[in-house]
């Protein structure tokens, strides 16, 4: 089992598959950090990050009984942020991590969904990240992407109940179909 996984990502906007990966992440670590991204380092335009949070908060309320360890959304990848006044990479992020909480390396793993982890080699310090830290790979269950979301947001077509995160409501989602316009 490792110390801490760290379940980083956009969540733009979260959704339910997200939940899902928070569940089985929990199984394979003591503590499970929801960490979103501040400051995307491809420069992906992202709603407030401050929403976000509070969403992934709400999230985190709802699936926490349903997880095997402890899960908190951080704003440690904020803070990293900025300390260094740049975007935050996901070897730079476990390096922070391991580092405030004075563990091993290894026992810090980034949590990841399969099509992410066939390009973990092609990250920033890829084969660097991959030699130092673990991973814990989290196969697709419920079969939606934040992209999938804001596209339909953004033409305006109906989203399905089931890729609505639990603890929100589909009328979160609306600020997505304002951007378009």
């Amino acid at each position: 089992m490792h110390k801490i996984a760290i379940y980083g990502g956009a969540f733009n906007p979260p959704h339910s598959g997200h939940a899902n990966v928070m569940i089985e992440a929990s199984k394979q670590a003591e503590s499970l950090l929801v960490v979103p991204s501040f400051k995307h380092p491809f420069g992906k335009v992202m709603v407030d990050y401050q929403l976000r949070i509070q969403w992934l908060n709400r999230i985190v309320d709802r699936v926490r009984t349903h997880c095997s360890s402890s899960i908190e959304v951080s704003d440690v990848e904020a803070n990293l942020a900025r300390e260094v006044g740049e975007p935050i990479f996901s070897f730079n992020l476990l390096s922070y991590v391991a580092r405030i909480n004075e563990v091993d390396p290894k026992s810090v793993a980034l949590v990841v969904g399969q099509d992410v982890a066939d390009l973990l080699p092609t990250f920033h310090l890829g084969p660097k990240l991959l030699d130092t830290f673990s991973i814990i790979t989290i196969p697709e269950q419920v079969g939606v992407r934040s992209t999938m979301m804001r596209q339909r947001l953004e033409s305006g077509e109906q989203m399905p109940p089931h890729w609505v995160a639990p603890g929100l409501d589909p009328m979160d989602y609306k600020i997505y179909a304002a951007k378009a316009a």
